[in-house]
């Protein structure tokens, strides 16, 4: 895709869709189950075997033949079926023993189904008694009826040899590494994640452990996008606090464009020291756009290095809650694809607006919410924001309400989208 012409302010969707045109995902590779976690999948997956292998128990109890029970209706009142144990299997054993009439086998829970039994009868329900010449005792069953099948789980049940069990593209979740060790799987194919550089930059950051002298900040913005790398299990490489001097800041980006992903915050505006956009000119970073029609965000600039690495580069607004925005909303939409996933911000989830929103205008607003659920479903809460710098409101939210430009306020109960902040 061309630059778009510098002047030309883009909406959110001609953003994404700039951003995702130069995106290219990165190559697979064979990692340790142990180790795949949260990555994405580059094969399909299928089982190797039937799951469970057999028919078995479900519960701790005692297998029996529902035909000894059956005929308990014909016996006089109050009588009890009394079965003779002959055998225990526990965890690890399989049944020796076929359950004939009148016997039955105690299991423990996941064990094989005896042959000759087609039920299971729980251990809550039935009493041992002491027999004279019978070592395991007698099962007298304090139950009204025994069907076929009962608390037995079938061969196959969860699955069949051969099956698709997960496909590619899957992001792999905590369950998903389980159900990959249960099909023997040591290693697997994965889309490899991308690397990560990020520089904030201006002369006025301080290091927060430092207390700011007059007209200094502390740097917050290095530190909070760090993390959202890291909460996306990304290497990120931390370069400091970059000045604004045009050769330190060349040195310091040039370090960053050896990541697949280089992210600066600052000095991307119009300021007479906002020097980011001419050292990227000159170090090739070819500019393919600058500004969005979003608030927070406006002044987000968008590029791409010539290098081997084809390095994607994000220039966002020094204005802490712009920054995290213009992460979670356009950065991450690169990264994710570049790990194999993809983020369809056309299809949003919806939510219930509290109360009134009428802060909206020209540009899509992405406001800091508290999303929660009650009985009707998933509900927006607008939190108290006082504009780009401030941070304790961001900290409060665990979502973005998502408001179109529109001339006209979004009343309380309206449906609005939402993007959920992991």
């Amino acid at each position: 895709m061309g630059s778009i012409p510098f002047a030309h302010m883009i909406s959110v969707q001609e953003a994404l869709e700039a951003i995702q045109c130069e995106v290219t995902p990165r190559k697979s590779e064979l990692l340790a189950v142990d180790r795949a976690l949260d990555f994405v999948l580059n094969e399909d997956i299928v089982s190797d075997q039937d799951v469970p292998q057999r028919d078995q128990s479900i519960v701790d109890g005692y297998a029996v033949r529902s035909s000894d029970f059956a005929i308990r209706g014909l016996q006089p009142e109050g009588s009890v079926v009394e079965l003779e144990i002959v055998e225990e299997v526990t965890a690890g054993q399989v049944p020796t023993c076929e359950v004939q009439a009148g016997r039955t086998v105690r299991v423990m829970t996941g064990v094989a189904i005896p042959r000759g039994a087609d039920a299971v009868v729980m251990t809550e329900q039935v009493d041992v008694l002491d027999e004279p010449g019978i070592p395991l005792g007698v099962a007298r069953f304090n139950t009204k009826s025994v069907k076929e099948g009962q608390n037995v789980m079938p061969r196959g049940t969860s699955l069949v040899r051969g099956q698709g069990v997960l496909v590619a593209g899957t992001r792999l979740r905590s369950a998903d590494i389980g159900l990959l060790a249960q099909m023997g799987r040591e290693e697997v194919r994965v889309v490899s994640k991308p690397t990560l550089a990020v520089l904030p930059t201006g002369d006025e950051l301080v290091a927060p452990g430092l207390l700011p002298g007059p007209g200094k900040i502390r740097n917050s913005n290095g530190p909070m996008l760090i993390a959202c790398g890291r909460q996306l299990g990304l290497d990120v490489t931390d370069l400091g606090i970059g000045r604004d001097e045009p050769e330190v800041l060349r040195q310091m980006i040039e370090c960053g464009l050896q990541a697949d992903v280089l992210i600066l915050s600052g000095g991307v505006s119009a300021g007479t020291r906002d020097f980011v956009p001419q050292v990227l000119e000159d170090l090739g970073v070819r500019t393919i756009f600058h500004k969005v029609r979003v608030k927070p965000g406006k002044p987000l600039w968008f590029g791409k290095a010539g290098n081997a690495r084809q390095t994607l580069v994000f220039g966002l607004p020094g204005n802490p809650v712009s920054s995290f925005v213009c992460f979670h909303l356009f950065v991450n939409s690169a990264l994710k694809k570049m790990g194999g996933e993809s983020l369809d911000h056309a299809s949003l989830p919806t939510a219930t607006l509290t109360d009134r929103f009428d802060r909206v205008g020209d540009r899509a607003v992405y406001h800091p919410a508290q999303l929660f659920w009650n009985p009707q479903g998933p509900m927006l809460k607008c939190v108290r924001w006082q504009g780009s710098a401030d941070l304790r409101a961001l900290s409060e939210a665990n979502a973005l309400a998502v408001f179109p430009p529109s001339t006209v306020a979004y009343e309380a109960k309206a449906r609005v989208a939402f993007l959920p902040l992991d």
